[in-house]
């Protein structure tokens, strides 16, 4: 970053004074400055006055030179899944884009700015001839698909800042389905019958806990039976846990389909075609199994 002219000539200024056959020369005080001994007017004064402004406008042609090299770099090189992921999150919704392709916020408030970057979570996906880009909000702590508003502008600002020849395709959706039938072998000295704590405390940890590990997992993460019977074993009263079976489902798929192998029935492993998945309550079974283990 180019100096400031002050600063430059007075690190000259200072090594002039400073030089032993000039304090002799002019018989200096070493004490005082160059500019209590040189009036404004000396040739010594202007001389390093117009030095000083050659080196700073040459120090500012350095520093757009590096802008310029920058962004040809920015320009040429192939980005990968993450930073597609950033630009995403980048996303401001009702801001224009300046012809550098950022958004200008001067006069803006921090508030406004995060109000306006209304993506909560982004998922690259690299499919065949292009890149799908599932995109969720956030409202109340959970997540929720763009309006279509939302969605057309995002799509709009993804293909201006994606690169020469990558087509981007965003999708938002509600969450998958999950569909549970669980045994839970509990403890009768802590758990009734129907999974709530004889305490009163809570009415239903086992579905409590599946709520928190859905929520806890990384966007398009992977749901993983093991997991979540890892999760619900560590409930006090429950001593063990078995996922009889579990089923997802999304769009127009039911869980017994068999058309798309990310739907239905789930083999240990589950990513959710929205990128998150929410427990269908209605249609999950739960059956408790009383069990104590002596010793």
């Amino acid at each position: 970053m180019a100096r400031e002219i002050r600063e430059i000539k007075k690190q000259i200024t200072d090594t002039y004074i400073a030089n032993a056959v000039v304090k002799e020369t002019y018989k200096l005080d070493p004490v005082k400055t160059f500019e209590q001994q040189f009036s404004k007017v000396s040739i010594e004064n202007l001389l390093f006055e117009t030095i000083a402004f050659a080196l700073w406008f040459f120090e500012k042609l350095l520093d757009q030179n590096k802008v310029e090299i920058n962004e040809e770099i920015a320009k040429s090189r192939i980005h990968n899944q993450k930073w597609y992921r950033e630009k995403a999150l980048d996303f401001m919704f009702g801001q224009s884009l300046s012809e550098s392709d950022q958004y200008d916020i001067t006069g803006l408030t921090e508030k406004e700015i995060q109000q306006a970057k209304i993506i909560a979570n982004a998922a690259p996906v690299k499919m065949q001839g292009y890149l799908r880009m599932k995109v969720v909000k956030r409202k109340k702590e959970e997540l929720h698909p763009l309006s279509p508003a939302e969605l057309k502008a995002f799509e709009s600002y993804m293909n201006r800042v994606t690169d020469a020849g990558t087509y981007v395709i965003p999708t938002t959706n509600v969450a998958d389905d999950l569909k549970l039938h669980l045994d839970v072998y509990y403890n009768e000295m802590i758990l009734a019958q129907d999974g709530s704590r004889l305490d009163g405390t809570l009415q239903h940890p086992v579905i409590d806990v599946i709520h928190d590990y859905l929520k806890s997992l990384r966007f398009n993460g992977a749901f993983v039976e093991t997991k979540l019977m890892d999760e619900i074993q560590q409930i006090e009263g429950v001593s063990m846990v078995k996922i009889v079976a579990a089923w997802s489902k999304y769009g127009f798929y039911d869980y017994e389909s068999t058309q798309n192998p990310n739907v239905g029935l789930i083999n240990e492993v589950r990513t959710a075609d929205a990128g998150y998945m929410k427990l269908d309550e209605t249609n999950t079974v739960i059956t408790y199994k009383p069990f104590m283990e002596y010793e």
